[in-house]
């Protein structure tokens, strides 16, 4: 075996052990949704009560995200996620010992302070074996992770919360995040492809140094913080990213107690549902991420390839998630559901691609941590509106349906936007023109920058 299938190997070893860690990372996430009718019940608690309970999750997981990636930079990414593993296993241990408000509040901060930074480490250690040109396949690949945690194995956790009851639930998901950080330590493994760019040597893959690619400005080494947040890019991105977020959290906290409540199906009709949705992503992302890559690749611009790909992809599943109130329980719903909860997703592949794009390798770490921390504020500020909607409604089923529709129409407008910010190409002419001016004037004598 010649050292280039070795590497191509292993790096698709990679893709699956990231794979299974994300798909319990999302397990984690729908959990609470699929549970809370159980736990709304024996604890006694109103919705508004359920939805801060749920958006505690996200007390500490944006500030996480941010440090964490921050951290990403000097740490290796395979002991990042593997002590994020660990974590979030054993912050369902709580609950097993004492159910009660507080410890659920206590498993959840805990929870979320350690799946904040899942993603964005994830793609950082992803991204250290795959150029630019090969990732979003290998990206789709990751969400679809995610979408099979979210969903298809939604059955098998409902079957245990029906026959062995919610608490059995966290309990099987805690064995498991075990499980694979057990894993992990044997096949994780760093790459070496951005170090080796980061420092101006030959890329780790020999045969990409063989590629042939459109010339494109040359990043910096470094750019301004600030100017890589500020860019058009990063905000369209966030922006497209966040609303997605605020589907991804309907989905996984109000979906459920939506289809039980307002459609009437039951709690095990339910988790069959919510496959759908899951299935529907692992269709649609890579089939997706295959079109922007083939648009890529026969000259169409990375900002509609990849920008207004994803942020179209929020637009319809916006729509989609606007009209479910309107329909009746039956095929349309079903089918309404599945387009809402499906293709949002995709916006995640391209966020990560797009930044990927504009931020220098030494930096894209913090930069990916910072973005997610911008984006997951709506699960802190999803499920606590939601509560509060329907616990003000004149009638309940009523706030459930005005809910849905309002971040159905937000999901729309922000997509809209976010198709108009996105453009990579003229971000990355900005910064490299602004390391040309910054670098000539390094190179002018003193004494003509009128110095004695």
């Amino acid at each position: 075996m010649t050292s280039e299938t070795r590497y191509r190997r292993q790096r698709w070893v990679i893709v699956v052990g990231l794979f299974f860690f994300l798909a319990i990372n999302f397990a984690d996430k729908a959990l609470i949704g699929l549970a809370a009718e159980p736990i709304m019940r024996e604890l006694g608690l109103t919705h508004t009560q359920f939805g801060r309970i749920a958006a505690s999750f996200f007390t500490f997981f944006s500030i996480s995200a941010l440090l964490v990636g921050l951290l990403a930079n000097r740490v290796k990414a395979r002991w990042l996620l593997l002590a994020m593993a660990l974590t979030w296993s054993l912050s369902q241990v709580p609950l097993l010992v004492f159910a009660t408000p507080l410890t659920l509040i206590v498993s959840r901060v805990l929870l979320g302070a350690s799946e904040g930074p899942a993603y964005p480490v994830a793609v950082h250690a992803l991204y250290k074996w795959f150029p630019d040109h090969e990732r979003t396949v290998p990206s789709a690949v990751l969400t679809i992770g995610a979408s099979f945690g979210a969903g298809l194995i939604a059955p098998v956790i409902t079957a245990v919360i029906v026959h062995f009851g919610w608490h059995a639930a966290f309990a099987m998901l805690a064995v498991v995040g075990v499980v694979w950080s057990i894993a992990w330590l044997w096949i994780g493994k760093e790459g070496a492809l951005d170090s080796h760019a980061a420092q101006g040597g030959r890329p780790a893959n020999p045969a990409d140094s063989l590629r042939v690619h459109s010339p494109v400005p040359e990043l910096p080494q470094r750019i301004p913080l600030a100017a890589l947040l500020l860019a058009r890019t990063c905000i369209g991105s966030d922006l497209s990213g966040f609303a997605a977020y605020v589907i991804l959290t309907m989905s996984t906290i109000w979906l459920p107690s939506y289809l039980v409540r307002v459609a009437g199906y039951s709690l095990t009709q339910v988790g069959w549902i919510v496959v759908l949705p899951a299935f529907g992503q692992m269709v649609a992302s890579p089939l997706l991420s295959w079109w922007s890559q083939r648009l890529m690749a026969r000259g169409v611009s990375s900002r509609h390839a990849r920008g207004t790909l994803g942020a179209a992809a929020v637009v319809v599943s916006g729509v989609a998630l606007a009209l479910m109130p309107l329909l009746p329980a039956g095929l349309l719903l079903v089918f309404a559901v599945t387009i809402a909860f499906s293709l949002a997703s995709f916006t995640f592949v391209t966020g990560v691609t797009l930044a990927g794009e504009i931020v220098p390798p030494a930096q894209r770490g913090g930069v990916l941590g910072i973005n997610i921390c911008i984006t997951t504020l709506a699960g802190l500020i999803t499920p606590a509106v939601m509560g509060q909607v329907i616990d003000h409604a004149a009638v309940q089923l009523d706030g459930y349906r005005i809910g849905m529709m309002l971040a159905g129409v937000f999901s729309v407008v922000a997509g809209i936007i976010a198709a108009i910010l996105i453009d990579p190409a003229s971000d990355r002419r900005r910064f490299a023109a602004r390391a040309l001016v910054a670098q000539d004037a390094c190179l002018v004598p003193p004494l003509a920058r009128g110095e004695q």
